[in-house]
């Protein structure tokens, strides 16, 4: 009996956590204001421009958010991330200047190689 009530306390702290963890997930629009925030701030957008990238960032979180919550494959997921990334990097090439875009680009290379943190 001892064995099965300390079971059943392992398995309701467990799923404690796990709706902890879960609740301080950031939504897809805070992480997409989040994300239009540090590039505003960083690339020094205008307000068109802003107007511009919110629905791009949204969009391409909100997919991602879909791939996780279908329980799709890591490598498969990656491989249409990358798609939904790459047809992400073309957009911005509508709306950055040439010295933006390459300052994004140089954002991204640091954020893939673990650079600065994230506000």
């Amino acid at each position: 009996m001892k064995k099965i009530l300390t079971t059943i306390a392992m398995v309701v702290a467990l799923m404690g956590a796990g709706e902890a963890a879960h609740a301080q997930m950031p939504s897809p629009q805070e992480m997409a204001m989040n994300q239009l925030n540090r590039m505003s701030s960083e690339l020094k957008l205008t307000k068109e421009q802003e107007d511009k990238i919110e629905p791009l960032i949204v969009a391409r979180i909100e997919k991602m958010m879909e791939f996780r919550q279908a329980g799709m494959d890591r490598e498969e997921m990656m491989g249409e991330m990358k798609k939904i990334n790459e047809g992400q990097q073309e957009a911005l090439k509508a709306i950055l200047t040439p010295e933006q875009l390459e300052k994004y680009k140089t954002m991204q290379s640091q954020m893939r190689a673990g650079g600065p943190p994230r506000n």
